[in-house]
């Protein structure tokens, strides 16, 4: 039987203790945002692995509670059962940049798959939720024993490529209001919740979203105002609404022009 102990994360450490109780998880996300990597591969992880002994449930786990830090060595997987996690670089100047944000059903932390590695980014709690710690000797050891999944693992980091390789592009290629909209449309798409046919909330804040997008704070702002007033998005505290434009079949990445930086 596997040990069904609850522990949490300490804010901006690495440290795990016990936590007393875990309260309520904010449903931004759930089990319907697992399309950011394979079904069967989380299905797999959820009903045949989270269970086996050794594997660790955390929780709570609190919004800006570190998971673990770059340079840290790289020794377990990470499973999102529920919440948000950021994985970010920071520079020299405390300048942040979001690499990705992983909801409900995200395995992360796949540098621990080779021996001796590190990670080259850190983690950190965007939403609260829960998560499960995966040592490399139990991952590695369910695969062998079900050699799909490598095949399924390749694809997930296949997909994580072409995921960087967008974001290269759209910081490269495309204008600051080119890179809200989409990333809010693939935003609401991975975790937001559908608050009518035409509106998703979208649980960051503007800081978050300029992390994301490569801007600053102030043109991030500046630009969402912009959206606002034209009846694009609506803005909120921690919460950024998506509006659908009105024309049938409209991409929203279509409304703003690309331009060459």
């Amino acid at each position: 039987m596997r040990q069904d102990c609850e522990v949490g994360l300490s804010p901006a450490t690495n440290c795990i203790h016990e936590s007393v109780s875990f309260g309520a998880i904010t449903a931004y996300n759930n089990q319907q945002s697992m399309d950011s990597m394979p079904s069967t591969l989380a299905g797999t992880i959820r009903q045949e692995l989270l269970h086996a002994v050794g594997v660790v449930k955390l929780s709570p786990n609190r919004r800006f509670a570190a998971v673990f830090s770059d340079g840290a060595p790289a020794e377990e997987l990470y499973f999102v059962e529920s919440g948000l996690v950021k994985l970010y670089k920071r520079g020299l100047d405390s300048k942040e940049i979001i690499v990705d944000i992983l909801s409900a059903g995200c395995l992360f932390g796949q540098a621990a798959i080779q021996e001796n590695a590190v990670h080259n980014m850190s983690a950190e709690i965007l939403q609260e939720g829960v998560i499960y710690v995966i040592p490399r000797e139990i991952f590695v050891r369910f695969c062998d024993e079900r050699p799909r999944l490598w095949k399924q693992m390749s694809e997930l980091a296949l997909e994580s490529k072409r995921t960087l390789e967008k974001k290269i592009e759209l910081l490269c290629l495309y204008d600051v209001e080119h890179r809200v909209l989409y990333h809010l449309r693939e935003l609401a798409k991975s975790f937001g919740v559908r608050l009518s046919a035409r509106e998703s909330s979208v649980p960051l804040s503007q800081g978050e979203l300029a992390g994301l997008i490569g801007a600053t704070r102030e043109t991030t702002s500046t630009t969402l105002n912009s959206l606002a007033r034209r009846g694009l998005v609506r803005l909120g505290r921690r919460q950024l609404v998506v509006i659908a434009p009105d024309e049938p079949g409209s991409n929203p990445e279509n409304v703003s022009a690309a331009t060459a930086q």
